[in-house]
């Protein structure tokens, strides 16, 4: 039997060659053929393929292609391409569809997939429940021994048609599309004003996709490149999360260097987290704010979406401007649909996410990077003379293994802090009096609670915790 997780709308991760292989992956491929042939109406319908990387990627492209192409799909080949470079391709193109191999910020062991429907949207609860019907109906019906012996001639053909040309149905166009995104976020920002300045900037691209992306981008933006992590081999040259404590070499370049600041994406290049000019990693929640404040403060009273775990401080600098926050449960696409439902201008999640629907509907580091350089350009400041001027609150974070019942820990809180606003959404998010806020809910990646909050002060934020702790685990 194997073994394998269940799709959700982050995707599918899991470890390579344990609950992900080949016989996952070719199952996979099949079901969400079936779902885009269904979904677009068309026999042969087009879909882009992306890898963020990782050394396993080239084996799970090769048998994701040789399965839709065995199927009749017509199949572009953008090989290594950030996840928003893959999103915006699908848009601007007109495709039937994507699938991206990545599995995000996980370690180095995993990977995964990530479906895009033909909207240029990831799929959403629904699809991703239809998806995983044709899933377990596909591995119902085939042994997976008989599977993988199966296919191995076609792989064998598909690799050396592939080293020599295109195939029928197999297009490759990763430098193209990669310019066209590029292109894109430049012409929506104030070049000239980035320009002006001529920054020199350290960027660690952790060995993975935006490797591909960040020389001619920056080159476009006309700053000083100092890269860190740039060879896109899928070695990454640390944790490839971007949390302050795995970001030392990236500090330490900006303190050496002169650096004007940093920034370090993940590896698909969907989160930002930013450097200060001091060398000093700032908090991944002030990426969203800070592009909040550039993008508002040109646009009062267009509304702004985020997710319920994201920081008060971009609701905060709305309000500033007239503006209204709308919030949403935790997952990108439910943030994108809460940005279509209000015609939101802006919207993203507080771990380095920024959505701008000027040029993508999906988390865009390249996009927030131009952002907050043309912040820093137009206001002539640095990164901590901006930050000083906004709202100030201290977020926590906690998570441990699921035990218990959540209800019963949601009705205890609720029991509790009889002050507070209530929002049931997505697990429950107290609101209390003083702009303090709690947050509790499971992951919807791990098999973990996770326990978000904000205050004012440390003490405050700490004293909140120790409180609900204490109500809810035993």
């Amino acid at each position: 039997m194997i073994n394998k997780r269940k799709l959700n709308v982050s995707g599918y991760r899991g470890i390579w060659g344990d609950t992900l292989t080949d016989e996952i992956v070719t199952w996979y491929t099949r079901a969400f053929a079936k779902f885009t042939k269904e979904d677009c109406r068309k026999k042969n319908p087009t879909i882009l393929i992306g890898r963020d990387g990782r050394e396993s990627g080239p084996q799970i492209k090769e048998v994701i292609i040789n399965e839709l192409k065995n199927l009749g799909i017509n199949t572009i080949d953008g090989e290594i391409l950030p996840t928003p470079t893959v999103l915006f391709s699908v848009r601007k193109h007109q495709y039937d569809g994507a699938v991206i191999i990545t599995a995000s910020h996980n370690p180095i062991e995993y990977n995964g997939l990530k479906f895009v429907n033909k909207k240029a949207l990831f799929t959403t609860e629904e699809e991703v429940n239809k998806i995983e019907e044709y899933y377990q109906a596909e591995s119902d019906n085939i042994d997976p021994g008989r599977l993988s012996q199966a296919d191995e001639p076609k792989k064998e053909i598909f690799q050396q048609e592939n080293i020599c040309a295109d195939g029928n149905n197999i297009i490759t166009r990763g430098e193209t599309l990669l310019k066209e995104h590029a292109d894109k976020i430049i012409s929506s920002v104030n070049i000239e004003a980035i320009r002006a300045k001529k920054f020199k900037i350290a960027v660690d691209m952790i060995n993975a996709s935006a490797g591909v992306m960040d020389p001619y981008f920056f080159e476009q933006l006309g700053v000083e490149l100092l890269p860190l992590n740039e060879i896109p081999n899928g070695q990454f040259g640390h944790r490839p999360e971007p949390l302050k404590e795995n970001l030392g070499d990236i500090e330490e370049l900006v303190k050496k260097s002169g650096a004007d600041l940093g920034f370090v994406h993940d590896p698909d290049a969907d989160r930002l987290v930013i450097v200060n000019e001091n060398g000093k990693v700032i908090s991944e929640e002030y990426s969203i704010t800070l592009a909040i404040e550039n993008v508002i403060s040109k646009n009062p009273g267009r509304n702004i979406v985020l997710n319920l775990s994201t920081s008060q401080r971009g609701a905060d600098v709305a309000k500033k401007y007239g503006s209204e926050c709308f919030r949403t449960k935790i997952g990108e696409g439910y943030v994108v649909d809460g940005i279509l439902a209000h015609d939101a201008i802006i919207g993203g999640e507080g771990n380095g996410g920024i959505i701008y629907p000027t040029i993508n509907l999906v988390r865009d580091s390249f996009v927030g990077i131009a952002l907050v350089l043309e912040l820093l350009a137009e206001r002539n400041q640095t990164i901590s003379e901006i930050v000083k001027t906004l709202p100030i609150y201290i977020i926590k974070k906690d998570k441990w293994p699921i035990g218990g019942d959540l209800n019963e820990m949601y009705s205890k809180m609720k029991s509790h802090f009889t002050d507070s606003e209530i929002d049931e959404q997505d697990g429950l998010r107290l609101d209390l009096p003083d702009s303090s806020w709690l947050h509790l809910r499971p992951s919807n990646t791990e098999p973990i609670i996770k326990l978000f909050g904000e205050a004012k002060t440390q003490e405050r934020i700490d004293a909140l915790f120790e409180e609900t702790r204490s109500l809810i685990i035993e």
